[in-house]
């Protein structure tokens, strides 16, 4: 089956009072995802590079709190693990420990502190410390799929600094395991799935494929990893898209594939900090074993309040619109974080 890379182009006119009256003609790009369907828009602003935070004030704020993760407390303010599910308390990986999420959002739900250090700006982040990280959360979910197969559902998730909802400055991830995924990324399964059945090849091979071929969106591939902007962004400034190539499930991601993602990784943070750019979400989306249809992939988008009312970057024709808005073509971050992988 053909990918199709859809876009609507619409325009809105006005008289402009600050230049004698003279028309405007705004142009609005309408994009619609080539797998899922969602409509995503894309209205681009010029704006000046965000200025460098200050988070002085907030980590110490955190810190005069109390932080749970932080190794004076973690032993003493977080929880174990039932002795039926892993005897040895808390899964510990070089300097990530894992343990289970207080406030959980799945029925098996665990927190990963990535390490000891309290505050790690984003270009500080090593690969070390990620692959530690994203591998003890693997062995969390593998460990969940052999206690309870039923749970076959996974995906591992990073909330970095309040913009992007971390209730803890203390970088840390959050793994994920149920009887069902979540509404977006059951969409993508589902419809992963009926590609396969329709055409009896993966999306997600075409997918790469075209994208490869149009030059307009694909950044690199690292060992087994694609890296891409993604056609219809999922925020404001900067979606990034990887895709684990025939790779269905986090379970099964080899030490190499996680060695290829966490370079990427660290390429792409220190990208994100010579932009000043400080807080972001992640997701590992997961597919299912056996089924074939899904390869594993990640989201990495970027989150802060916008100048100069630090407004939220998260407008209503998101969130009551289901409708994704962009400052950015994704076509133009491309060629700017190409650089980075080279």
């Amino acid at each position: 089956m053909a990918i199709e890379f859809k876009k609507i182009l619409e325009s809105s006119k006005f008289p402009d009072s600050r230049n004698n009256s003279a028309e405007v003609n705004s142009t609005l790009e309408f994009r619609i995802d080539p797998l899922t369907k969602d409509m995503g828009l894309i209205r681009e602003l010029r704006q000046k590079q965000l200025r460098k935070p200050d988070l002085s004030g907030l980590i110490a704020k955190s810190l005069e709190r109390g932080c749970p993760f932080c190794p004076e407390n973690i032993d003493k303010m977080t929880p174990k693990f039932m002795p039926d599910f892993y005897p040895e308390d808390r899964i510990k990986i070089g300097e990530a420990t894992v343990f289970p999420n207080t406030t959980p959002y799945m029925p098996y739900s665990a927190i990963t502190v990535i390490g000891p250090k309290h505050f790690v700006a984003l270009p500080d982040f090593t690969q070390q410390m990620l692959f530690d990280a994203l591998t003890a959360s693997q062995i969390c979910l593998r460990k969940v799929y052999e206690h309870d197969p039923k749970a076959k559902y996974c995906c591992i998730l990073w909330n970095y600094m309040p913009p992007a909802n971390s209730s803890q400055i203390h970088p840390h991830l959050q793994a994920f395991a149920g009887y069902f995924p979540l509404a977006y990324h059951q969409k993508l399964l589902d419809n992963s799935k009926q590609y396969y059945n329709e055409s009896e090849t993966v999306f997600w091979s075409d997918f790469i494929a075209e994208e490869k071929k149009l030059q307009e969106r694909y950044i690199a591939t690292i060992g087994n990893t694609v890296w891409l902007t993604s056609f219809v962004p999922r925020c404001y400034q900067l979606d990034i898209q990887t895709i684990f190539q025939s790779k269905e499930s986090i379970l099964s991601l080899s030490l190499q594939d996680m060695e290829d993602f966490v370079e990427g990784l660290v390429r792409l943070f220190k990208y994100m900090g010579d932009r000043n750019f400080y807080s972001l979400n992640m997701c590992l989306y997961s597919g299912v074993l056996d089924e074939g249809s899904f390869w594993t992939q990640s989201r990495v988008i970027q989150r802060a309040p916008l100048p100069p009312l630090d407004i939220s970057d998260t407008s209503n024709i998101t969130l009551l619109g289901d409708t994704k808005a962009s400052l950015r073509h994704p076509e133009a971050v491309c060629r700017e974080l190409k650089p980075y992988f080279s």
